[in-house]
């Protein structure tokens, strides 16, 4: 460690003897000051707290003094002094002093008292935040912002270009020791570029090391250490790395003394970012290379434990445990796709040799179930064949026999790109082997975490052909075979069957609903998330929102209180959808902003309703071709895979892309809609569109039933009785009212005649057409009557 570099006190002190307020922080204090008695500045070390409050309080006569050295006995406050300022408040912990410094405050309420800490509020002054005597002055507000930078920079006789002085800002986050510090260093002429960045943060490293980190006992700087590498820790993960069965008081005097450790729930915590990345450059400095493998490997025990595969595989991967990186890769392809975390831990995947996976038919399944969901099909039936020329060369009495055999049966229905076509052979031959052979099938999801198992993770549209049939013959083979994963599915697909060709499925439906209990206790929570699921989507069809939303919302906390967190996009994502038939632009636009995916490559098909709804979300905001580049990829998996629902809405949103640019391919898209849906005696794909759809049902000519095209339309029109709205381009203004304007919208929206509102606003009758003829324009609208709904959506009345 280089201490050549390091700053002295003096030097420290010298850096933040410029320190600046923001205009904010001043207006922020002088209004606290008239409304509260007690001031608490609480921010980490080197933000420039002394300084700030010494600048704000330079005009009113303070009496100033340490927490560890302050005796209120033997040092009575002069009278002629306004305010009592205590530095270092962590510092004092005397009761009796503390007591002495309460009853200062009670008994002088016409002074102030200003007290500067790096940790958290003091327990004995809690109290008089509660009774709303005291405010706080956090880091953010301490914070320097651009117009600060440049006045601390103008101080030292610094001028840098906007291009330097706008990456200064950025990097700096505004911590005045950091700009301080820099002040210095460009002093003498030098350009702001990233060597000085460097500089600066490695002498601010030098100063933590001095002020902060050696002044903690050896048990808290090993503590320290050893969490340096995480982003987020609780005590558990804390007593693992460090071996230390003292965390919690540890932790506790962290958060009393130092506000480099902050909440991020009940009992997880983060460090400062900045002294984060001091924490690993100490790291660097003070652990060997054994000691840093050793923190990363019992970090990954702990991330096991808890089942995040991807944090493991992370600290097993920079231990070196390359044993511990291939055994949890097993264990994870072990489970379904819906629930492994194949997307986030493909690159482990990847990385493993070659001759490691054709040693595991754990892995060369694994492999090519992640090949499948990354749509490399021809990759993923290699590794296939892979396991099934493995299979061939074991022995029928060989332990690993039946588990190969057993896989080779899972893929055989799992794969997408098998199809469902040979389904009912497969699943009839697994089931008499099973019973023959006493095999156990592996962890299977027939939903793959969707809200449905017609459309989940195969696609089981051609057994709606014959539904009734296979509820009869079916149901207890695939049962059997699906084990836990089986348990009410029957009865949702045969529900599920029936509401897609746009049946009368209420009994059907109390019937599942009286299982959901079995469901939830004995069963798999994809179940009962597609159960749920189908549920609000029979009360969204029946024009009941608000009934699909409240299950929404129940099955999310459900999934939640569980730890069921893998469900918790898709349940958010039809959510958005129901927001988007009811007109809720808000809540669409955070979804859209915070939750939906990107459309960028790699296509993720396990995430294929998300898309969808993104899609639909583009489509009502009308970004268009943004809605079709989402689209893009479909086509190709849906073919491949064979995926029908998916098909019907791909072509569904592509033709109602194009109706609205005016493109005439919207009629053939439409055409193989309908006639893939009629081929299934489909009602619902298309029918759930509603509004969207309804003006290209009245324009084009389709001929192949007419019977079947009645009833089809007779659905749409319900839903778009249900739901005008759906999917409508939300209103926009390019120009903006005008405030005389704005006047006559309001009366034209309570129903005023242009005569009634030229007498109400005293103008003559030619302006008020006028005007009116404007707004209308404005606001995208034929009609008067459309213009109050498009003045709603605008937020203008």
């Amino acid at each position: 460690m280089n201490k050549q570099a390091e700053p002295g006190g003096a030097q420290m002190q010298d850096d933040l003897k410029y320190t600046v307020v923001t205009s904010k922080l001043r207006s922020f204090f002088m209004e606290s000051w008239r409304r509260y008695r007690v001031i608490y500045f609480g921010a980490p070390f080197g933000f420039g707290k002394t300084t700030a409050a010494q600048l704000l309080l330079k005009s009113y006569t303070n009496f100033i003094r340490n927490g560890d050295s302050l005796d209120m006995s033997a040092e009575p406050i002069p009278t002629t002094c306004m305010n009592l300022m205590i530095d270092d408040i962590h510092m004092l912990k005397d009761e009796q002093q503390q007591q002495a410094v309460c009853s200062w405050i009670n008994e002088n309420p016409k002074r102030h008292l200003i007290v500067l800490g790096r940790g958290m509020l003091p327990n004995w002054l809690i109290p008089y935040q509660v009774t709303g005597m005291l405010v706080q002055i956090n880091s953010t507000m301490l914070s320097l912002d651009r117009d600060a930078i440049q006045e601390m920079l103008m101080l030292h006789n610094i001028s840098l270009p906007n291009k330097e002085l706008n990456a200064l800002v950025e990097d700096s986050k505004g911590y005045p020791l950091i700009v301080s510090i820099l002040c210095r260093l460009l002093a003498n002429g030098r350009h702001y570029d990233e060597t000085v960045a460097d500089e600066a943060r490695r002498e601010s490293f030098f100063v933590f090391e001095t002020y902060v980190y050696e002044r903690f006992e050896i048990p808290m700087r090993q503590l320290l250490i050893g969490l340096a590498p995480f982003e987020t820790f609780d005590a558990e993960l804390a007593k693992i790395v460090s071996g230390n069965n003292q965390v919690n008081e540890l932790i506790a005097q962290l958060r009393h003394e130092t506000s480099m450790v902050l909440f991020d729930g009940i009992d997880t915590y983060h460090f400062w970012p900045l002294f984060r990345r001091f924490l690993q450059w100490e790291m660097q400095q003070a652990c060997t290379v054994d000691q840093q493998n050793e923190i990363y490997r019992r970090a990954g025990l702990y991330y096991e434990l808890h089942e995040d595969y991807p944090h493991a595989l992370d600290c097993f991967s920079k231990s070196g445990d390359h044993y511990k990186v291939s055994d949890l890769l097993v264990k994870n392809a072990q489970k379904h796709s819906g629930e492994a975390n194949f997307y986030e831990l493909e690159k482990y995947y990847n990385a493993l040799p070659r001759e490691d996976i054709l040693r595991s038919s754990t892995l060369m399944c694994g492999m090519s179930m992640l090949s499948a969901i990354c749509m490399d099909y021809e990759t993923s039936d290699q590794w296939y064949e892979e396991l099934k020329g493995y299979t061939t060369k074991l022995k029928k009495t060989d332990a690993e026999y039946k588990k190969a055999k057993s896989q080779l049966l899972y893929l055989d229905i799992a794969l997408p790109q098998k199809g469902s076509k040979n389904l009912i052979e497969i699943l009839t031959n697994t089931y008499k082997a099973m019973k023959e052979k006493d095999m156990l099938m592996p962890s299977f999801s027939v939903t793959s975490c969707m809200p449905s198992i017609m459309n989940g993770g195969k696609d089981f549209c051609e057994w709606s052909k014959m539904d009734d049939l296979l509820y009869k013959t079916m149901r207890v083979p695939v049962e059997a075979i699906l084990g836990k994963d089986g348990i009410g599915l029957a009865d949702c697909a045969i529900c599920e069957s029936k509401f897609e060709k746009g049946e009368d499925v209420t009994s059907l439906m109390f019937e599942l609903m009286s299982q959901t209990n079995d469901i939830e206790r004995k069963g798999t929570p994809d179940l009962l998330f597609a159960s749920m699921g189908l549920l609000a989507r029979i009360q969204t069809i029946q024009g009941k929102p608000d009934a699909a939303l409240a299950t929404l919302e129940h099955i999310r906390s459900e999934m939640l209180d569980k730890g069921e967190t893998r469900f918790l996009p898709n349940i958010d994502a039809m959510k958005c959808r129901l927001w988007l038939r009811t007109g809720n632009q808000k809540d669409v636009e955070e979804w859209l902003n915070k939750s939906a995916p990107l459309s960028l490559p790699p296509f993720r098909t396990l995430w294929r309703y998300r898309y969808m709804t993104k899609t639909m979300a583009q489509i009502a905001y009308g970004s268009i071709d943004d809605a079709l580049i989402s689209m893009a990829p479909f086509d190709q998996y849906c073919k491949k895979c064979g995926r029908v629902i998916d098909g019907i809405y791909l072509n569904v949103l592509q033709a109602v892309c194009h109706y609205r640019q005016k493109n005439d391919s919207w009629q053939m898209e439409m055409t193989k809609a309908l006639d893939t849906a009629y081929t299934y005696r489909f009602i619902t794909p298309i029918a759930e569109f509603g509004a969207a759809v309804q003006p290209m049902l009245a324009e084009m000519t389709w001929t192949k039933n007419k019977k079947y095209l009645e009833q089809l339309i007779v659905a749409v029109r319900q839903q778009t009785v249900y739901y005008p709205d759906f999917l409508r381009p939300a209103v926009r203004m390019e120009e903006k009212l005008t405030p005389a304007e704005l006047q006559v919208l309001r009366l034209l929206c309570s129903n005023r005649s242009n005569q009634e509102i030229a007498e109400i606003l005293g103008v003559k009758l030619p302006t008020v057409k006028t005007q009116v003829r404007s707004i209308l324009q404005k606001l995208g609208v034929k009609k008067r009557s459309e213009a109050r709904d498009a003045a709603i959506q605008l937020h203008l009345i």
